[in-house]
């Protein structure tokens, strides 16, 4: 375990990560792994963005349609601008 967070710190991924590893699903925090409790894949996505609204720690840009579309699905209230969120799935998706 402490390899795969070795490999994810070496990277530079400095946002919480979900990640699976042996067959269970691991959160990753400050290059700490916390196992994931979770029923569903869906229980553990919405506690990773718990971690990001507790932790104050800004989505990746890379990944700002993912969230975005993700808070939106889930009923939450959105941090990614709605016309921000449109203008990559439109960029990234439809062209």
């Amino acid at each position: 375990m402490d390899e795969a967070v070795l490999q994810l710190r070496d990277k530079a991924c400095l946002q919480p990560l979900l990640f699976s590893f042996q067959g269970r699903l691991w959160i990753k925090l400050d290059n700490t792994a916390v196992t994931v409790h979770a029923s569903c894949i869906a229980d553990a996505f919405e506690l990773l963005l718990q971690y990001f609204f507790t932790l104050n720690v800004c989505y990746p840009s890379e990944l700002w349609l993912v969230y975005g579309l993700f808070e939106r699905v889930m009923g939450l209230k959105p941090t990614v601008g709605r016309s921000v969120t449109l203008q990559d799935f439109s960029k990234h998706v439809l062209n």
